[in-house]
């Protein structure tokens, strides 16, 4: 079991707009600092039990995106470019000049144009369940979760009752988080922390081409794909490892890996966190040769 993470609230810019706060979460550990990004309608908190299982072996910061969790709510100013301003804002308030970058799904998506923009700011690439063509299976669904959900609910029960059946198989541990982190109390029920509005923006904003940015991307990555995945096609996948390895032939075949992780709810954690040890082992040894030299 990982300590319990501090709060921290960051100022979130983008675009010559008003500043808004940017909730994150920190988790202490040993260096290198990995920075968490969630995925669309998701919650920084989403990663403790990511931070369970790395058990203190890194410094851990998970945000919640503008438009989600504690965040500001900016009427405007979704698309990845902003995200990616976002997560270069969080590094320089805490001090951290290169992270290991964790993106899951739409943060990993981020991540990807985050390493691919600011080489310099990414020490390692870790991307989950997501890449440059999404099924349409998840993407359907990703829709109908984020913009046909319920406003609100009656009681914490209905609330409950709803992600089991929209969110089925998972453990207790998995729906307690979920119930503790997605909602938040209104006049006596319960809304989503996550703006709607958000949501559709990120929905229907395009940046620059995703392959191009995986073509520019320099630093070790490792690609993780869910054996259930129904965002991340294994045909995609295996299309990804392509273009990443053609456009870095000249960094080794040791520099870019790909994962297959079991996707059960209780051991999803665990499995990601297996195959993400090489990669961390790996910027552990760098550092340490570093620091000697």
């Amino acid at each position: 079991m990982s300590p319990s993470p501090t709060a921290r609230v960051i100022d979130g810019r983008g675009g010559g707009r008003p500043p808004f706060p940017l909730k994150a979460w920190e988790w202490p550990g040993a260096p290198p600092a990995a920075l968490l990004l969630h995925g669309i309608g998701n919650y920084g908190r989403y990663w403790d039990f990511f931070a369970d299982a790395i058990a203190g072996r890194l410094r851990l910061i998970a945000t919640d995106a503008r438009g989600h969790g504690e965040s500001g709510q900016p009427a405007d100013g979704y698309a990845p470019d902003e995200f990616v301003a976002d997560a270069v804002a969080v590094l320089d308030a805490l001090a951290i000049e290169r992270a290991l970058v964790v993106g899951h799904s739409m943060g990993g998506t981020h991540a990807i144009r985050l390493a691919a923009e600011h080489p310099d700011r990414v020490l390692r690439l870790v991307v989950v369940d997501a890449g440059t063509e999404a099924m349409r299976e998840g993407s359907e669904r990703a829709r109908r979760l984020s913009l046909g959900r319920p406003d609100r609910f009656a009681d914490a029960d209905e609330a409950l009752a709803y992600l089991r059946r929209t969110s089925p198989g998972y453990s207790e541990d998995v729906y307690a988080n979920r119930m503790r982190w997605l909602f938040k109390e209104d006049t006596g029920g319960l809304v989503w922390r996550s703006s709607r509005d958000a949501l559709a923006s990120i929905m229907s904003s395009r940046g620059s081409d995703l392959a191009d940015a995986l073509r520019a991307v320099r630093c070790p990555l490792l690609l993780v794909r869910g054996t259930r995945s129904n965002v991340l096609s294994a045909d995609v996948a295996e299309r990804l490892i392509e273009t990443a390895s053609m456009s870095r032939s000249e960094l080794g075949p040791t520099r870019f890996s790909y994962g297959i992780a079991t996707q059960g709810a209780d051991e999803r954690g665990e499995s990601v966190v297996s195959r993400a040890d090489a990669a961390l082992g790996a910027a552990k040894r760098e550092r340490t040769e570093a620091s000697a030299s």
